[in-house]
């Protein structure tokens, strides 16, 4: 009996011993697919809002639109937005660090989005990438220019969220040079994206300078890229965007260009370019908001103060699920930090 009791206790360890083998095996395997897995396309969908009309608006990825030749000058401009892109998300991400307002790290991640879009186009004409390591550039103006900025974002919030809007009005104006410098619709396309993107993370700096850098109602401050959340100066909740009446808002249909975490760019159904900002990005994240190039939406949106078109609800033709963003007055729902919405279908 007892050779017996050894023969099946022998035989329940072999068992044992396999599984935790084969578990092992299965968890190494996982691990090597998961790593293995190719990092999310970035590329940026073609739209016909490039300045002159040559994309193709359909929701195609940018390595459709066929390379042109590349002269000294737009190879130039390539290798200095993609170091002027880092500056800003260096900047960022060090104010953050000092400071802990979400808007520089949600602005942060969307500036790396943009440096990967034009990584893409400097890997199409095969050009070497000059970007180092954070806080270090190949161009000594903007290894200036960013030790300056963080010496000034370094004195006080206000100082910080000045470097803020001084960055975005720099790119954009960056931007506006270097797309009369080039006829590449590839280029274009790129770089009227960002500079759309742009316009909407000054709005984001406006609107944390516009009185919303004080504490929230529920202890965490402000929180998201147009600091909402916070409390104001006259003790309403701070919302980043202004309070308007949006009886005037309207629904618009079109397909999918580019998502940055922050807001939409799409194509209307008439042709027409638009980037609609979705705001927070954590709270789009709760959302489960996470638009593919492509895909058909209805946005329901109004037009800010500050001349931003914002999204009351993003509705997806393929799934009829709805995201909303803001209610029926402007408030966007983020508002106090919590970003714990769900989207819907409605």
């Amino acid at each position: 009996m007892f050779t017996t009791f050894k023969n099946i206790l022998i035989g329940v360890l072999s068992a044992v011993i396999v599984i935790a083998i084969g578990a092992s095996a299965y968890t190494a395997f996982a691990s090597n697919e998961a790593v293995s897995q190719p990092a999310a396309d970035l590329s940026v969908a073609a739209g016909n809002g490039n300045g002159n009309g040559t994309g193709a608006g359909d929701g195609i990825d940018i390595t459709s639109i066929p390379a042109s030749d590349l002269s000294a000058e737009e190879a130039a401009a390539l290798l200095f937005m993609r170091e002027e892109e880092k500056l800003a998300r260096d900047v960022y991400n060090a104010l953050f660090t000092i400071w802990g307002q979400p808007v520089f790290s949600n602005i942060a991640a969307s500036e790396q989005q943009h440096m990967d879009q034009v990584k893409l186009l400097m890997d199409r004409y095969g050009l070497t990438d000059p970007a180092l390591d954070p806080g270090k550039f190949t161009d000594p103006s903007l290894q200036a220019l960013y030790d300056q900025l963080i010496a000034q974002g370094s004195v006080s919030l206000t100082e910080a969220l000045n470097v803020g809007a001084l960055i975005e009005q720099t790119d954009i104006a960056d931007l506006q040079i270097r797309l009369a410098q080039t006829d590449n619709a590839d280029i274009q396309l790129v770089y009227n994206n960002l500079m759309t993107a742009s316009y909407n993370h000054l709005a984001a700096f406006t609107g944390e300078q516009g009185g919303n850098g004080q504490q929230g109602a529920n202890g965490q401050g402000n929180s998201g890229a147009n600091g909402q959340g916070g409390q104001s100066a006259q003790g309403q909740v701070g919302s980043g965007v202004p309070q308007v009446n949006i009886a005037g808002a309207v629904n618009v249909h079109g397909v999918v260009n580019s998502y940055d975490g922050m807001g939409i760019s799409i194509t209307t159904d008439d042709g027409q370019a638009l980037y609609v900002d979705t705001g927070n990005m954590r709270y789009s994240q709760s959302l489960g908001f996470a638009p593919q190039i492509g895909e058909g939406v209805t946005v329901l949106m109004f037009m800010s103060d500050q001349g931003v078109n914002s999204a009351i609800s993003v509705t997806m033709d393929a799934t009829g699920m709805t995201y909303t963003f803001r209610n029926e007055t402007g408030q966007p729902l983020w508002s106090g930090g919590k970003g714990n919405g769900n989207g819907g279908n409605h």
